[in-house]
């Protein structure tokens, strides 16, 4: 992405869209630092807050059952990044994009990608669905994640569906069904809690 950034950087304009609505309208414009170089330096501080922050979680004894779904879950989050970036990029050179009806469903498979991963995380602080019941009972954990699996594939099969047919309601019904989903999986987490008998006395 950095050397994107220095390849673009001498045909881009003064001023770069950094921000656009629903629309797919830019909706705000920056430099060339912001417009060129804010995502890069982004990917590059989730990379390492990714990298470090398992040293530092109480639970990092867990993170080797659950290394290669770590792996992939990291790659997929980078490559989300970089495609948007690319996407940002063509449009500062003047492609013909709609920043939305391509970002969308990037979201959409970057969720499929780590629901396929979702089961295979193990309890920890950092990454999955942490909620105080899925973090203080390993069953709650492990129902939770089960379902989340199906959850978070169908959400972002849903967003993928809504940039392929280029319907703009449609993105609002998976924008709708993705906090719907994150919900229901919040309250699934209690409900299974509530019912394992070996979770800690409250």
């Amino acid at each position: 992405m950095f050397v994107g950034a220095a390849a673009v950087w001498p045909y881009a304009p003064d001023a770069l869209p950094v921000h656009f609505g629903i629309s797919g309208e830019a909706n705000r414009y920056g430099g060339r630092v912001e417009g060129l170089l804010s995502l890069p330096v982004v990917a590059l501080g989730v990379l390492l807050l990714l990298k470090l922050l398992p040293r530092f979680d109480p639970r990092r004894d867990r993170y080797a059952e659950f290394a290669t779904a770590y792996g992939v879950a990291t790659l997929a989050i980078q490559v989300f990044l970089a495609l948007v970036y690319a996407v940002m990029l063509g449009i500062m050179l003047g492609a013909p994009i709609n920043p939305t009806m391509v970002i969308v469903p990037l979201v959409g498979v970057l969720l499929v990608a780590l629901g396929a991963i979702l089961d295979h995380v193990k309890p920890n602080w950092l990454i999955g669905i942490r909620t105080p019941w899925t973090l203080s009972s390993e069953h709650a954990w492990t129902a939770t994640h089960r379902a989340g699996k199906w959850v978070f594939m169908a959400m972002g099969a849903l967003l993928v569906l809504a940039g392929i047919v280029q319907t703009p309601w449609l993105i609002y019904v998976g924008i709708m069904a993705c906090i719907v989903g994150t919900l229901g999986l919040v309250a699934y987490s209690f409900v299974v809690w509530r019912g394992d008998q070996r979770r800690p006395a409250s």
